[in-house]
C-alpha cells in the first residue's frame, strides 16, 4: 500500500480522519460494495484503493479509526468522490454515525461546483411520447466530452424561489426542508450547443404519474430547474459497439450513435411502442440500427431486447467492444447474466443498466449498476 501512497498526486485531493470501531472490517465492506459497482479495487491488509471513472477513493486503517483520501481531476468529480465515500462509510458503519470533516481541496464549499440553475428555453415534441426540452445555463462545456447523464432537480409545485442541496462538511448532501426539497431524477444530455449556451434533454411522456413526466408535461419557457453533472461514464473507445434499450435509453443510444466515428462498427436495438415513436438519428458509423416495435404490448412485458441480444453474433476475440443496455429491471438481469456469465465478457467492456422497474415508482430502480 505504500506504493499506492507514493504515486503522482492528481490535481485535486481531499482527506479526512474518522474515529470508528473495527476500521478494517468497515473498509472491506465499503470496498466490496465499490467492486460490485464496477470500480477497480485493490485490497491489502492495511487499506484499499478504488478507481472509478471520475476519481479515486483510498481508505487506510489506523488505531481506533481510519484515514480517507479522495482524488479527482476537477471540482465536481472531487465533490462526487467525497460524497460516495462518506455516504457508504456511514451506511456500512452498523449503527455508528461517524463525524468527520474533509480538509484539502474543496473544503468548506457551500455549494456543489457542478450544480447550476437552468432555464427552460424551448419545448418540442420529437414523437407523440418523447418531448425535448432545451435548457440554458452555465457549465455546459462539462457535457461535451464527459459523462452523458445529469441529475435534474425539480422544485416542488408552487415554489417560486427554488432551493438546492448543498454539501455538508463530511461530503454528504444536505437537502432543503421537505416543503422546498426538489425531486432528483437522472436524465441524458441529448445534445449540447455551446454557441447557443443550451443543451437538450429528452423526456418520455407517460402521464403525470412520475416526477419527470409530470414536469415535462407542464414545463413552460422561463421555468427554473437545478442540474448537477455530468454523471456516469463517457463513451469508451472501441472497434465494435452493441447498444440496446427501450424509450428510456433512446436518448443516450442516439447521442452515442451520433458521436461514433466512421470506423466504428456494431449493432443497435431500440424498442419503442410503434412506428410513430421512431425518430431520425444521424450516424456516420457502420452501425446496423434496428427498431423493435411492441405494438399493443405494455412496456417491460416483452422479451424482444433480451432475444435480440442473445441472437447477436459477437465479434472475434481480441476486438475492442463496448456493449451497453438501458432497459427494464428484468431485462437488465437477463442481459447482464448473459454477457457476464455465459459469454464471459470483461466487466469493463459491458454496461448493463436498469433504467426502470415495472411496478415500481420512478427512481426506485434507475441506473442500477452505475458507479454514481
Amino acid at each position: 500500500m505504500q506504493a499506492e501512497l507514493s504515486r503522482p498526486t492528481p490535481p485535486l485531493q481531499a482527506q479526512a480522519d474518522v474515529a470508528i470501531a473495527d476500521p478494517q472490517r468497515l473498509i472491506e465492506r465499503v470496498f466490496a460494495h465499490f467492486a460490485g459497482h464496477d470500480a477497480e479495487v485493490v485490497l491489502t491488509e492495511h487499506g484499499a484503493v478504488a478507481t472509478f471513472t471520475r476519481g479515486e477513493a483510498f481508505m487506510q486503517a489506523r488505531e481506533n479509526g481510519l484515514v480517507m483520501r479522495a482524488t479527482a481531476d476537477d471540482e465536481g468529480a472531487l465533490a462526487y468522490m467525497k460524497g460516495i465515500m462518506a455516504s457508504h462509510l456511514i451506511e456500512f458503519a452498523q449503527g455508528e454515525r461517524p463525524r468527520f470533516v474533509w480538509t484539502g481541496d474543496g473544503a468548506g464549499a457551500r455549494k456543489f461546483p457542478n450544480l447550476h440553475e437552468m432555464t427552460v428555453r424551448r419545448i418540442v415534441d420529437v414523437t407523440p411520447n418523447m418531448r425535448r426540452i432545451t435548457l440554458s445555463g452555465p457549465g455546459l462545456d462539462r457535457y461535451v466530452d464527459g459523462g452523458q447523464h445529469l441529475k435534474l432537480f425539480v422544485p416542488p409545485e408552487g415554489v417560486t424561489k427554488p432551493e438546492w442541496p448543498v454539501p455538508g462538511e463530511d461530503g454528504t448532501t444536505i437537502w432543503p426542508s421537505d416543503e422546498k426539497r426538489p425531486k432528483a431524477r437522472t436524465y441524458t444530455v441529448r445534445s449540447v450547443d455551446l454557441d447557443a449556451g443550451t443543451f437538450d434533454v429528452d423526456f418520455v411522456l407517460h402521464g403525470d404519474h412520475s416526477v419527470g413526466s409530470r414536469w415535462a408535461l407542464n414545463a413552460q419557457p422561463g421555468d427554473i430547474v437545478g442540474v448537477r453533472g455530468p454523471v456516469g461514464r463517457a463513451v469508451p473507445q472501441a472497434d465494435w459497439y452493441l447498444l440496446v434499450g427501450d424509450e428510456t435509453a433512446l436518448p443516450v443510444i442516439a447521442r452515442t450513435l451520433e458521436s461514433l466515428p466512421k470506423s466504428a462498427k456494431g449493432m443497435a436495438f431500440i424498442e419503442v411502442a410503434d412506428e410513430s415513436e421512431q425518430q431520425p438519428i444521424e450516424l456516420e458509423a457502420d452501425i446496423e440500427l434496428r427498431w423493435l416495435l411492441r405494438n399493443d404490448a405494455e412496456p417491460g412485458t416483452t422479451s424482444m431486447l433480451v432475444d435480440a441480444v442473445r441472437a447477436v453474433e459477437m465479434p472475434p476475440a481480441g476486438t475492442r467492444i463496448h456493449a451497453m443496455a438501458g432497459v427494464e429491471y428484468a431485462a437488465f438481469k437477463a442481459i447482464r447474466r448473459y454477457w457476464r456469465e455465459e459469454l464471459k465478457l470483461d466487466k469493463k467492456d459491458v454496461l448493463p443498466v436498469a433504467y426502470w422497474r415495472r411496478g415500481r415508482a420512478e427512481g426506485e430502480a434507475a441506473l442500477q449498476d452505475e458507479d454514481d
